[in-house]
């Protein structure tokens, strides 16, 4: 499958447009992306003779990705080009890795790795067009990737190539100022689930009651004996006593390190089994919402399960959405949004938020394992890689979501929990990215999960503080 028909050698023009203005973004302004005669990557600067000439192996990334190569580039002369903390880069694409990766010669700077086909290829997901081999849900799985099959999941690939690009142009333009990136932490949080026995139907709390009291006695026991009243109290806001009610504890947290977090409701249901319960009019949901807006957090959508394939659903929900927060009176420019259960589909998933006015999206994660799903821990502007065009959503991907790390954690795993994210928020910042993290507030109901998600908070205060003392140095 070749995206678009319009090309620059054997390269869509819009895809060299995409990879310009993504390079604009990430290292200089002025920077001009074109394909040589040679079929090479150029890249150079208005009014200047000096060039960096890329390797392009583009139509090889076109190829089936289960038999794409990957090598190693481990190199013994050149590791000043390397990012921080990497002794080597895996090499999607060839085999064989170059032995020296950079050779100049007058004006021009020759790069023999193809980077920027490995940054459209993990940017625009084209390993999953048309993919088969999915999981139940109809999720492309993270164990049917390249990244997991070559052991680089957890590694923000694209950001460290981003990162050799950037020395080589230290070196070519010793004098360019580039652009600087910082590391952060984005906290975020599907509201699946706001209350255990709030907001929902009379029969749902029966049912509910029921299940705590067969499956597992002690849970919940002093709010299971006044579940009836929660439930009435819930007309007019969740009770503060109610299990899931982890809101102003959340929001708490967040207000006193200086982060802005986001909770994404559903407004849906278009599966009866696996969406929730709860209606996003209802008085004690609108007066969560109210309480979010009003302490300066965001609200967003969390689309129901059949709508990533459904573009008349998914807009219907996110109209519906405005409608409620303007009744609210809930003022927000605009909205982002986080599909259910992480299902997407490339490039129809895309498509569907463009259509539904949505302006990010944070569900590029996996379900299953934390990781880079899409090589990267930077926002970016989407790309069809069908058509070869730029789509009008911006894509936040999601490093983590915290049942991959803790679902079912004893008290006795904290420590490893712990070292896991902590693994994971550090590789985002060797590439000044942003630590995206998808925490449910139904999962910080027991003390080792918040002792989990405090470690969290801590440690990114020590990555900002490292960040101000570099900066300041």
């Amino acid at each position: 499958m070749t995206p678009g028909s319009t090309r620059t050698g054997h390269v869509p023009r819009p895809v060299v447009r995409w990879l310009q203005t993504l390079l604009r973004e990430r290292l200089h302004a002025d920077l001009l992306l074109r394909i040589n005669q040679d079929g090479a990557w150029c890249l150079h600067l208005p009014d200047d003779e000096r060039h960096i000439h890329i390797r392009c192996d583009f139509e090889q990334f076109l190829g089936d990705p289960r038999s794409l190569p990957c090598g190693h580039w481990l190199p013994q002369s050149e590791t000043g080009l390397l990012p921080p903390g990497a002794v080597g880069l895996p090499t999607p694409g060839v085999d064989q890795a170059p032995q020296t990766l950079m050779t100049q010669k007058e004006q021009a700077c020759h790069v023999h790795y193809d980077i920027l086909g490995l940054a459209w290829w993990m940017l625009s997901r084209y390993e999953e067009v048309g993919r088969t081999d999915l999981d139940p849900h109809g999720r492309f799985p993270a164990e049917a990737s390249h990244a997991f099959r070559h052991g680089y999941l957890e590694r923000p690939i694209v950001d460290e190539w981003l990162e050799v690009l950037r020395r080589v142009m230290q070196r070519v333009w010793p004098r360019l100022p580039l652009r600087e990136h910082h590391y952060a932490l984005s906290l975020s949080h599907d509201v699946d689930t706001p209350a255990r026995y709030g907001a929902i139907t009379r029969t749902r709390l029966m049912r509910n009651m029921v299940m705590d009291l067969l499956r597992t006695p002690h849970r919940h026991r002093p709010a299971l004996l006044k579940a009836p009243a929660l439930w009435k109290n819930s007309n007019r806001r969740i009770d503060v006593r109610d299990p899931f009610n982890t809101f102003d504890w959340i929001m708490d947290r967040s207000e006193e390190i200086g982060l802005r977090n986001a909770f994404y409701f559903l407004c849906g249901r278009s599966d009866r089994r696996r969406d929730g319960h709860y209606e996003p009019d209802h008085p004690g949901i609108v007066d969560l919402m109210q309480r979010i807006h009003a302490r300066g957090h965001e609200i967003g959508l969390h689309p129901s399960f059949n709508t990533y394939m459904n573009p008349q659903r998914l807009k219907a929900e996110a109209d519906r959405l405005r409608a409620i927060c303007a009744a609210a009176g809930i003022q927000q420019p605009a909205f982002g949004v986080r599909m259910h259960y992480l299902r997407w589909r490339t490039p129809d998933t895309a498509h569907a938020l463009v259509d539904a006015d949505l302006v990010y999206d944070t569900t590029l994660g996996y379900a299953m394992h934390p990781g880079f799903r899409c090589g990267t821990c930077h926002e970016y502007s989407a790309i069809d890689p069908v058509m070869g065009e730029p789509l009008k959503i911006r894509l936040r991907p999601l490093i983590v979501m915290e049942s991959t790390i803790i679902g079912g954690l004893r008290p006795r795993d904290v420590a490893a929990a712990q070292a896991r994210m902590v693994r994971l928020m550090e590789a985002c910042h060797r590439v000044g990215g942003t630590f995206t993290l998808l925490w449910h507030n139904t999962l910080l109901e027991h003390a080792h999960q918040r002792q989990v998600y405090e470690h969290v908070l801590q440690r990114h205060l020590e990555l900002k503080r490292r960040c101000n003392k570099r900066a300041a140095a």
